[in-house]
């Protein structure tokens, strides 16, 4: 895993009924350099989430306490924790928290079903304002150590480790769904960071390849190495999301730079993995056009992805994002069309950018990925069908029959090697 240094570490005294959960934990404490700990039960949520800073004073924007807001460089607190199976065993959360990370610590202590592991996205033509295949998402944990500025994934970690009773309810899940191949593992965290000791990339790898099924191994991680020798590589495609050079350094704190996630890409690819790739969000900051070509001109020198997936940055305000990435780094064209648009980008899913400044970012990536491996398809994730009507003459894709990084029927058609 990472070199980790989380600032304070709790124990569930749940993880001791479950075996292969307490032996997990072991693992994971070696892993982590064995710190101290606290073992906690269901009243313990308060101190974990004094522990993690998560402070009710704190900003809430868009739903969300962004990380960008404190800047803060450090580990989170880490929670290690399993699913509650008896429902006689949960315990409400009846204190009410202001601040959504201190909420879903408070939750995860007092305990959580297995289908807080689970989020379905329909699929066909439905009231959501843009276009999207559908999906699942799942996952075994919450909370990251990139800390990206974005992001509202901070503070806590907590870790789920009754991997195998999570992967043998994947199962039911699957005989429920059968039509549903590919699922997202995962977006409320980088799970790849902490492993070989978390183990999710074994269990996991072989219930899917069992069941024919698909696990898109999703990250920005360059911490690969435990995947190369599995044996599940045609049934775990593997996504990176990808950034120009001042992104990673700047907005996407504590994340590898763009050459490892590449070098870590290639490596997979190599191994014999399908890999996709995302400029995922984009963040137009000042000199994007030039760093997004050079960063476009090293992704495909270093792979061959079988989709390249676009997403300029929104759910969030013009406030927010001057807040967040600072308004004398955004591009001085697009801070203005920000600005300007304020007002009417409220409320919307597609905020802050409106669709002019939208369109002409994704038809600089579009244009220049077709002059540089003109066969990759492209899709845009999430975004209003106006815009895949404005790019018609580039964007090749029908948004009706969309293939994308992470889409229910969006399987490799073929591996990597």
């Amino acid at each position: 895993m990472y070199k980790l240094n989380p600032r304070r570490v709790f124990v569930h005294r749940r993880v001791y009924d479950n075996p292969k959960a307490a032996a997990r934990l072991e693992r994971m404490l070696d892993g982590l350099g064995n710190p101290a700990f606290d073992v906690i039960d269901e009243n313990g949520a308060d101190e974990v989430i004094a522990a993690a800073g998560c402070r009710e004073e704190l900003t809430v924007q868009s739903s969300r306490v962004r990380q960008g807001i404190e800047k803060i460089d450090a580990d989170p607190v880490f929670l290690f924790n399993t699913f509650v199976w008896e429902q006689d065993r949960m315990q409400p959360v009846t204190k009410k928290y202001a601040n959504p990370r201190a909420r879903s610590v408070a939750q995860a202590v007092a305990g959580m079903r297995p289908a807080y592991g689970r989020r379905e996205q329909s699929n066909g033509l439905d009231d959501r304002p843009y276009v999207c295949q559908g999906g699942w998402s799942i996952h075994s944990i919450n909370g990251c150590v990139h800390r990206c500025d974005y992001c509202g994934l901070g503070y806590a970690v907590n870790f789920m480790l009754d991997v195998e009773a999570f992967a043998e309810d994947l199962e039911r899940v699957f005989r429920e769904h059968p039509h549903q191949m590919l699922y997202r593992y995962d977006l409320s965290s980088d799970y790849p960071c902490f492993e070989p000791e978390y183990g999710a990339s074994e269990v996991l790898g072989e219930c899917f390849q069992r069941n024919g099924k698909y696990l898109l191994v999703y990250t920005k991680s360059n911490n690969v190495d435990h995947l190369l020798d599995l044996p599940y590589k045609e049934h775990m495609p593997c996504y990176w999301t990808v950034a120009t050079d001042t992104q990673c350094s700047q907005i996407e704190r504590g994340t590898p730079n763009l050459d490892e996630r590449l070098e870590a890409m290639r490596k997979c690819q190599q191994a014999g993995y399908t890999v996709r790739a995302g400029f995922s969000p984009i963040i137009p900051h000042v000199g994007w056009r030039e760093e997004a070509t050079t960063a476009l001109e090293k992704l495909f020198a270093a792979a061959t992805p079988d989709t390249v997936r676009l997403w300029v940055v929104s759910m969030m305000t013009c406030p927010e994002a001057e807040q967040i990435f600072g308004a004398d780094n955004l591009d001085p064209r697009m801070l203005e069309a920000m600005r300007a648009a304020d007002a009417d980008m409220r409320g919307k899913h597609s905020s802050p950018f409106p669709a002019e400044a939208r369109a002409e970012i994704y038809r600089h990536y579009i244009e220049e990925i077709h002059r540089i491996s003109p066969d990759t398809p492209v899709n845009l994730c999430t975004e209003e069908r106006a815009l895949w009507d404005m790019l018609d003459d580039v964007l090749y894709m029908d948004p009706e029959n969309l293939f994308c990084c992470c889409g229910q029927f969006s399987v490799p058609q073929v591996t990597g090697g």
